[in-house]
């Protein structure tokens, strides 16, 4: 897939629109470009957060009072009915006060806003989808915690925690590079019986620390927390207390 066919359908992918297939050829092309992945990072925020958040806020009363000041010494009438006798006449630096001022108001708004963790579930859902379906799933295959953690050595500009949990039944397969939420992420991987599952982390110094939480999305199961200055999200199509049960062990390794 070239990056013009992808672009055309990154809209439906962030919407979750795209058939099954489209979606898994999409996902190939994201893994090896970087540059549409940044591009879906800009649409997720257009079509989820902004469109979800931002229409939440709506004018002080402060601003209104502004506003309506404003028009009501553009044409001498109620603002209510200003649109009726729109001319040319009106004072243009009282409508632009007015303006600048909305504008500021919503800049401020949109200033507040924070990457939402729905973007962040969606980019590492992509990312364990999209290594399912791909030859080259781990960059550094080995379950020895020594080979695997240096592997990540000038690839990344934190060192990420690595352990085996063989003895629990979740062995160590290896490790590769992914992508969440604007940045490269550890991404370790761990297998139970014929499962797979993607242990994602990042460092995360100015998070407060956030519990355990368990979420679904189609048909996976994504466990995610904050600890210690880093993030970490689970992903695997196990049960939920399976996976559960991984997440558990790897906060205590971290401890």
């Amino acid at each position: 897939m070239e990056c013009s066919e992808a672009r055309i359908r990154l809209a439906g992918s962030v919407d979750d629109e795209l058939p099954s297939a489209e979606r898994a050829a999409l996902e190939v092309h994201l893994g090896d470009c970087a540059a549409c992945r940044g591009e879906r990072s800009g649409q997720w925020f257009v079509h989820r957060v902004l469109g979800r958040e931002a229409t939440r806020h709506t004018a002080s009363p402060a601003l209104r009072r502004r506003v309506r000041a404003a028009l009501r010494a553009a044409d001498g009438r109620r603002a209510g009915r200003w649109w009726t006798r729109w001319t040319w006449t009106l004072p243009v630096p009282a409508l632009g006060a007015a303006l600048a001022a909305l504008l500021a108001a919503n800049g401020a708004i949109l200033a507040t806003l924070h990457p939402s963790d729905d973007r962040v579930a969606e980019d590492v859902l992509a990312g364990h989808v999209r290594a399912l379906v791909t030859s080259h799933p781990i960059d550094v295959a080995s379950s020895d915690r020594h080979t695997v953690k240096p592997w990540y050595a000038g690839r990344l500009d934190f060192s990420p925690p690595v352990t085996d949990f063989a003895a629990e039944g979740f062995p160590l397969e290896g490790g590769r590079l992914d992508y969440v939420d604007g940045r490269t992420v550890a991404a370790l991987v761990y297998g139970r019986r014929e499962h797979r599952v993607d242990a994602f982390e990042w460092p995360a110094p100015d998070a407060r620390a956030e519990p355990l939480r368990v979420e679904e999305r189609r048909g996976f199961h994504l466990v995610h927390w904050t600890r210690g200055g880093m993030r970490y999200w689970l992903v695997s199509d196990l049960e939920a207390a399976e996976i559960e049960r991984l997440a558990r062990l790897l906060e205590r390794a971290a401890q």
